[in-house]
C-alpha cells in the first residue's frame, strides 16, 4: 500500500521573495491612497476658537507665606470650524495649558465628529487648575494682555463615504490671540 508520496518541500527563499512582494503592495497600496487623499482631497487644518467659558467650581487658598492659590473647574465652549470636503472625528484628549513654558493647566477635549464642510460645530470641554500658584503667574503681569499656550496632541481619524480611514494625530498648537478671539467669561 505504498501510494505516492507527498513531498513538501520548504524554501526559505521562496517564502522571502513572498513576504517581499506582499511587503511591497501593501506599501504601494498605502502611498496611492495617501496620494490620492493629498491631492484630490487636499486636507486643509480645522480652525478652532473658544466662544464661552462658564466656571462650575473654584477654591482660593492662601499659604502662610501670602501665596495665592487657585484650584478651578470650568466649562469650555469649543467653536470648529471644518473647510474640508471630508468629515473628521477627534478623539478624547488631553490638552495642556502652559504660560512661559510651565503647565498650568488641562484641558480634557471629548470625542466628536465634524462633518465635511461644517462651520460653528459647539463642543462642551472641561478645563482644570489645580492648586495654581496665582501669585508667581500674576507678579509683573499686564492683566491685559496675559497670554496663555494650548499644547497637546489629538487623535483624527478622516471619514469618506462613511469609510473611516487610519487614525492620525494632530498637533493642536495655539496662543491665546489665537483661541480666545470672542470669549466672555
Amino acid at each position: 500500500m505504498d501510494g505516492p508520496a507527498l513531498s513538501f518541500q520548504f524554501s526559505y527563499k521562496k517564502c522571502f521573495w513572498f513576504l517581499l512582494l506582499i511587503i511591497g503592495l501593501f506599501i504601494l497600496i498605502s502611498v496611492f491612497f495617501s496620494l490620492i487623499i493629498i491631492f484630490v482631497l487636499k486636507p486643509r487644518r480645522p480652525i478652532f476658537s473658544f466662544q464661552t467659558v462658564n466656571i462650575a467650581s473654584y477654591k482660593f487658598d492662601v499659604s502662610e507665606s501670602s501665596t495665592l492659590f487657585l484650584s478651578l473647574v470650568a466649562s469650555v465652549t469649543l467653536i470648529a470650524e471644518n473647510p474640508n470636503r471630508i468629515g473628521l472625528k477627534y478623539d478624547f484628549s488631553r490638552l495642556q495649558i502652559l504660560k512661559d513654558g510651565l503647565v498650568i493647566g488641562l484641558i480634557r477635549t471629548p470625542e466628536f465628529y465634524q462633518p465635511a464642510r461644517s462651520h460653528n460645530v459647539s463642543v462642551e470641554m472641561n478645563l482644570v487648575f489645580q492648586c495654581l500658584d496665582i501669585t508667581t503667574i500674576m507678579s509683573g503681569v499686564d492683566t491685559a494682555n496675559f497670554s496663555i499656550k494650548v499644547l497637546g496632541d489629538i487623535g483624527v481619524r478622516l471619514r469618506v463615504l462613511q469609510i473611516k480611514l487610519p487614525k492620525m494625530k494632530a498637533h493642536f498648537d495655539a496662543n491665546s490671540q489665537a483661541l480666545w478671539k470672542k470669549c466672555s467669561i
